[in-house]
């Protein structure tokens, strides 16, 4: 399957720098090859030529790898400088939806757009993927295994986001107006409570991926440390003559950049994941205010000329102390310690909201797009 990605230009210098450095790398081992008579000995180049690389490229630990193997099947007269792609796997791009690539750099890791251009014959390459830049196109070829999929009787569990979509969705006035010969109140009373369950999930998601966010954060903390410590490690060992021992280590090195590469991805899904419940917290908050103002117009109708946006927003005020006890739900479930519930920051966030509200209200003033 190709990918054809429609980088912006900071995304596109970021590839091109990327594409730079691997050409560099390819000219380092091949200079190392012509020295040591190594040919196509992967384990050797590794051996000789990991370390080096990375200290003078700064290219990721997995890139390193994929392109030692690589190179090794190069044609020894190949000019690096002619070199216009590069070996991928699933821990250096990641397909992030109908509309998104992730894709690693040495700026770090950097989201672009992409469609899908269609496949080509089979997959021959040792490297689950290849990035590829042919002019100003930038593509992403990737292998791809066809499976029959299994027939799974269990029905899709329901997401967060799905969920605060059918809410906003249930109070529409479409949605209201079908039960209006009924109960249009208790219809709305009860969207309320079922909006109420979702903001404490999103708030309770929230908290679990702040306690996983400070899991892996430790963890890679305690994975530098050791890395840190083990170059004085690898001296001491070869000054004292003790190779073996030097051997070992650089094993210990190798494995612990790899373990803090896959942290640091982890790490990007958790930040990403953060903002997305985030921006679901934002939505459910909104059709909550929604709601209030509905079951208010239905408890004392206004007058039929009233303005339906009088008055919208003011029930914020009821809300106080929700956001104590779902922290303190977060505390009970994750072990790790939340902010005490501070009115201020619900002051905060309100200022923030009604600062938005006075921009968009003196852009329609001046008579431009809000």
């Amino acid at each position: 399957m190709t990918y054809r990605l429609l980088p912006g230009a900071e995304d596109f210098a970021a590839v091109l720098a990327l594409l730079d450095a691997y050409r560099h790398m390819l000219a380092m081992l091949a200079e190392i090859r012509r020295e040591h008579g190594l040919r196509a000995n992967v384990v050797a180049l590794i051996e000789r030529g990991y370390q080096r690389v990375r200290d003078e490229t700064g290219l990721p630990a997995r890139l390193v790898t994929l392109g030692i193997r690589d190179f090794a099947q190069l044609s020894s007269g190949i000019d690096p400088a002619s070199v216009i792609s590069l070996p991928l796997d699933d821990k250096l791009f990641a397909v992030k939806g109908a509309a998104e690539i992730a894709l690693t750099t040495l700026s770090g890791r950097r989201t672009m757009a992409y469609r899908v251009e269609g496949y080509d014959g089979p997959w021959r390459e040792a490297s689950p993927a290849r990035l590829t830049l042919a002019g100003d196109a930038l593509t992403i070829q990737v292998g791809v295994a066809v499976t029959v999929p299994k027939e799974d009787a269990r029905p899709m569990p329901e997401t967060i986001l799905t969920r605060v979509g059918r809410i906003i969705g249930g109070l529409s006035n479409a949605a209201l107006d079908a039960v209006e010969d009924r109960n249009p109140l208790a219809v709305a009373e009860q969207a309320l409570r079922e909006i109420d369950t979702v903001i404490d999930d999103v708030r309770l998601d929230l908290g679990r991926i702040k306690a996983e966010e400070h899991r892996l954060t430790a963890r890679r903390g305690q994975l530098q440390g050791e890395l840190t410590a083990l170059p004085e490690k690898l001296s001491v060992a070869l000054e004292s003559g003790r190779e073996d021992l030097a051997r070992s280590g650089i094993a210990r090195q190798l494995d612990l950049e790899s373990q803090i590469e896959a942290i640091d991805s982890s790490l990007g899904e958790v930040a990403e994941r953060h903002a997305a419940t985030a921006k679901a917290l934002q939505a459910a908050s909104a059709a909550r205010r929604d709601a209030e103002h509905r079951i208010t117009l239905l408890r004392r109708p206004s007058p039929k000329t009233a303005d339906p946006l009088a008055g919208y927003g003011d029930e914020d005020a009821a809300r106080a102390g929700r956001l104590d006890r779902s922290l303190r739900a977060v505390d009970r479930l994750t072990g790790t310690a939340s902010a005490a519930a501070d009115p201020s920051i619900e002051d905060l966030d309100r200022l923030h909201r009604d600062h938005a509200i006075e921009q968009r209200l003196a852009a329609l003033k001046q008579g431009r797009p809000s």
